[in-house]
């Protein structure tokens, strides 16, 4: 169940990618479409998934891949869902909502204890920091909230605060579900083999 999970998870976004290269033709651009955060956290995601499915992979990574769906699902439906981002249907339903949602399902499904859940905050801070400095030099931001073009810095500061206030929580409660689900399920286990 959970390798025709993770399966899945990888199938869809590795069709989702193909749809965009497809349907977009000559106007994907592989530079702007990998500046994408939910580019990244749906490919970071089918990686650890497809590597699941053959061997172990490590709880920190696992969490983190579940971090960063579950982010890219809230912060588009709090913030993105009634804005045109360009990105074709089938895609962005599968992006932003169908694998976020199975990839959480997963952890839940087989949950991993893990440490130092604060370290998968680095990736979103490098990425910040990436489109901010990308964006005036390109002239071209892939969200509009963190377009200061649009609303000013201050705008954009606020915007990466609330974003950065999700993934804190998030992080956090990750780490947390997996740590006591695990334990849950360990204790379990050790009871069914005592009988």
């Amino acid at each position: 169940m959970i390798k025709l999970l993770r399966m899945a998870v990888f199938l869809l976004v590795l069709s989702a990618e193909i749809y965009l290269v497809v349907v977009l033709g000559e106007k994907f651009r592989p530079a702007d479409h990998f500046s994408y955060f939910t580019v990244l956290s749906n490919v970071f995601a089918a990686v650890v998934a497809l590597l699941g499915v053959f061997s172990p992979v490590s709880a920190q990574i696992r969490g983190a891949a579940v971090l960063y769906m579950g982010t890219t699902g809230i912060v588009y439906w709090l913030l993105l869902r009634d804005i045109d981002v360009q990105t074709p249907a089938y895609a962005n339903w599968v992006l932003h909502t169908v694998v976020p949602i199975l990839v959480v399902v997963e952890w839940l499904l087989a949950p991993e204890r893990t440490r130092r859940w604060w370290t998968w905050l680095s990736f979103p801070l490098a990425y910040l920091v990436y489109t901010l400095v990308r964006g005036p030099i390109t002239g071209w931001y892939p969200y509009p909230f963190m377009d200061p073009r649009q609303n000013g810095y201050g705008a954009v500061l606020l915007n990466c605060l609330f974003v950065a206030v999700v993934f804190g929580v998030l992080a956090f409660a990750v780490s947390w579900a997996g740590n006591k689900l695990a334990q849950k399920r360990s204790a379990s286990l050790s009871h069914s083999a005592g009988q």
